[in-house]
């Protein structure tokens, strides 16, 4: 059975967010599973280079490097699927229509590839626009913002995703900065709250499995954060509820 889709109209910063939730709390199992089965293989990669601890040698050394761009290779996977999977997920149940994880899912494997190299140029022209004493990269993080919903949502490929993302963030760059700072807020007081806990163990395989819980928890609410702004910018440019409105009429 459809949900009751959530007015489309222009939001604040606050009223997107306060949506974000109303939208994770309406299914927050499918937004939950999504999450747990896209860092799965992070956990697992965290686990297995744990392992027990060896005395520094040269080789010792070559394999921890070898480890870790194999973990940042999986972060980068498992990252760019949830996030594709969940502005899927999340855009239908913004309209009130019922999408089913599984099909999310397939959806979001067809598109991965496109996916994953736009959220790689985007980390690499943020990182660019830090050396440009940060205000570059925020600069980047407005421009950019809506590059997956513009992949997941409009079918684009990588660099026209990014021309119709800057498109969208004419006039409201100001906008998009404060609402992503309200998410980031938000994600980092959860995260860093069961991070704590998780050190108060003491065990590092505890503190790993808890650190991941943070993420899978939080994560959702960050990417739907990131399709409400996409669709809120439409609204603001482009007249988008207008348009869907005379659709349905």
């Amino acid at each position: 059975m459809a949900d009751t889709p959530l007015p489309l109209r222009p939001r604040s910063a606050t009223e997107i967010v306060d949506a974000a939730f109303q939208l994770y709390r309406r299914d927050p199992l499918s937004y939950l599973l999504v999450s747990a089965l896209c860092y799965a293989p992070i956990l697992v990669l965290q686990l297995v280079i744990l392992g027990p601890s060896t005395p520094a040698t040269a080789e010792v050394l070559s394999q921890a490097m070898s480890s870790t761009v194999i973990l940042a290779f999986g972060y980068w996977v498992s990252m760019s699927l949830m996030n594709a999977v969940i502005v899927r997920l999340a855009s239908e149940d913004y309209f009130g229509r019922r999408l089913e994880p599984a099909v999310a899912v397939r959806d979001a494997i067809t598109r991965l590839p496109f996916v994953m190299f736009g959220l790689l140029l985007k980390y690499i022209l943020m990182f660019v626009g830090f050396l440009l004493f940060i205000v570059g990269m925020l600069y980047m993080i407005a421009r950019y913002f809506a590059v997956t919903p513009c992949i997941m949502l409009e079918g684009r490929g990588v660099f026209t995703a990014f021309g119709r993302s800057a498109v969208l963030s004419r006039g409201q760059k100001l906008h998009i900065l404060f609402t992503a700072f309200l998410a980031c807020l938000i994600f980092a007081v959860i995260y860093f709250a069961i991070v704590l806990i998780a050190a108060a163990t003491g065990s590092v395989v505890i503190s790993t499995v808890l650190t991941v819980v943070a993420s899978v928890l939080a994560y959702p609410l960050f990417a739907i954060t990131e399709m409400l702004l996409y669709y809120d910018t439409r609204v603001r440019n482009e007249g988008f509820d207008i348009e869907m409105m005379a659709e349905g009429l």
